[in-house]
């Protein structure tokens, strides 16, 4: 059972509304580790990814506290340390309405981008910001829905890695191509354990397609201000390679260890990411409508929890894919394309595709019912 649930469940409902893509329950680990043991620093109760004003993401914090023995002032100086840590641009501390929040701490707090507030006054909040903490027809905005979700490494423990990776090492990784590496990576580690006829292990699928679309989004967005308008498929395909190992240098040294580890001959041309030619068609595809990512982001999400607690097609879902029309194809193409190169059954992608023609399917009779 998750602390402090109500306030958690608040920030998980403004994000929503804001169309921000929520994290519960994200661990902290050292930017560098001395010890063989792992050691996490401290957690975050809900770090939320919401669109830059101009391309890629920032990222939000909020620290919930329920106790009236906290320190308002003190919070916010902790909270400002670990958004340096997250590289989160602003935070907000909810407290407890006993706990005293005098202005000169409220101001003193503003200075290092945190916001003090009671839990009283998050409604006030989510209003001057265009959103709203009321209850809706959601499950990533559902504590309950996060809950179960959470509790699937109990049941099945060989999925822990993969897991604490989602909600751990996946957040501390800066570089958007890296993340898309190592969610691959981690998904196809756990291939053999993961049955598409089991809700957790189609929630699981899910929540890696959410965190991949989410590491695509940056990724396309940086390819998209270098290649603005891209002389030639080999300018297209380097540019994406060298992206997606952060940097010419760490492509070569890849492409070098992977030619020692075949076989092949130097000048021999290698294959280090699974399935390219479907990545690279992804990415164009993307390159089309690069700003409705992140909703196809938070739209994986919604099916993923969906799937888990068998929740059918949510308003949320209705809502992104009026928004962002773009968002049902992107969750499509992506999944289609994370089965194959984590070398899954295809019923995971299946099902996925089936969730997004349904959508599909239901906004355009909404489109039709609305115009009549």
């Amino acid at each position: 059972m998750l602390k402090d649930r109500a306030q958690k469940a608040t920030a998980l409902r403004l994000s929503v509304s804001k169309r921000w893509l929520p994290q519960l329950e994200v661990e902290i680990e050292p930017a560098r580790r001395l010890e063989k043991s792992k050691f996490l620093l401290t957690d975050i109760d809900v770090l939320s990814v919401a669109p830059s004003p101009i391309i890629g993401h920032i990222r939000m914090v909020f620290d919930c506290k329920s106790s009236a023995k906290e320190s308002a002032i003190g919070r916010a100086f902790w909270l400002h340390g670990v958004m340096t840590r997250a590289s989160a641009t602003h935070g907000f501390v909810v407290l407890n309405d006993k706990v005293k929040i005098n202005r000169d701490h409220r101001i003193s707090a503003s200075d290092l981008a945190v916001s003090l507030l009671h839990e009283s006054e998050f409604e006030d909040l989510a209003q001057g910001m265009g959103g709203t903490t009321i209850p809706t027809d959601s499950v990533t905005s559902s504590i309950d829905a996060w809950d179960q979700f959470l509790d699937v490494g109990v049941k099945y423990p060989a999925l822990s890695g993969y897991l604490n990776f989602g909600r751990s090492g996946y957040w501390m990784i800066k570089d958007p191509g890296e993340q898309c590496r190592k969610t691959v990576a981690r998904l196809r580690a756990i291939r053999t354990e993961l049955d598409p006829a089991k809700p957790e292990h189609l929630a699981i699928f899910g929540d890696a397609l959410c965190l991949f679309l989410l590491a695509l989004s940056e990724l396309a967005n940086r390819l998209f201000l270098v290649l603005l308008r891209p002389s030639s498929h080999e300018e297209f395909s380097s540019s994406l390679l060298a992206l997606l190992y952060g940097g010419y240098e760490n492509l070569e040294a890849a492409q070098k260890i992977r030619r020692l580890t075949s076989g092949a001959i130097s000048d021999d041309a290698v294959s280090i990411f699974p399935e390219i030619g479907k990545f690279e068609q992804l990415v164009r595809e993307i390159l089309q409508a690069p700003q409705q990512v992140l909703p196809g982001s938070l739209l994986a999400r919604e099916m993923s929890f969906s799937s888990l607690t068998a929740a059918g097609i949510s308003s949320l879902q209705r809502d992104v894919a009026a928004e962002s029309p773009y968002a049902p194809k992107f969750v499509l193409m992506a999944g289609e394309y994370l089965q194959k190169a984590a070398r899954l059954p295809p019923e995971f992608a299946s099902h996925y595709l089936e969730m997004a023609l349904d959508l599909s399917s239901s906004a355009l009779k909404t489109s039709r019912h609305d115009s009549t």
